[in-house]
């Protein structure tokens, strides 16, 4: 699936907005406000055109990594929040998983190298299949 966002995102890059530069964006916007800054202040203390701040917000500029790490530290929030959920890799808590999903990893981790790779292999079809039946 993360695959899937991935190339979906690059295949949109040069059309902007898109739907990932319109999170950022919106992102962006409610971290400024919660701060309580303006556009022209968080362009300042971000070392960006106020301009440039605008067209962020509304998804119409692409942003670069400096350009996140700048906006981290100004709106006083981790890198990670200005990413949608899917993009992040997070490592649950044990104690958070569901108890089926406590048994399933109760059985793979007794299972070899070999056999953990068929398994992602089939939970990957089975997540595919998944998502094919809404896009029908």
């Amino acid at each position: 699936m993360l695959e899937k966002i991935i190339e979906q995102l690059r295949n949109d890059r040069p059309n902007l907005p898109n739907k990932f530069s319109i999170a950022l964006g919106e992102k962006i916007r409610q971290a400024r406000n919660e701060a309580k800054i303006s556009q022209a202040e968080l362009a300042e203390i971000s070392y960006l055109k106020q301009s440039s701040i605008s067209r962020i917000e509304f998804g119409l500029r692409a942003i670069s990594s400096e350009d996140i790490l700048f906006l981290s530290y100004a709106l006083n929030k981790p890198i990670s929040y200005f990413f949608p959920k899917e993009l992040l890799f997070e490592r649950s808590k044990e104690e958070e998983l569901q108890p089926l999903e406590k048994e399933l990893l109760m059985h793979i981790r007794r299972l070899g190298d070999d056999d953990l790779r068929r398994l992602i292999a089939q939970a990957r079809a089975l997540v595919d299949l998944e998502e094919s039946k809404f896009k029908s």
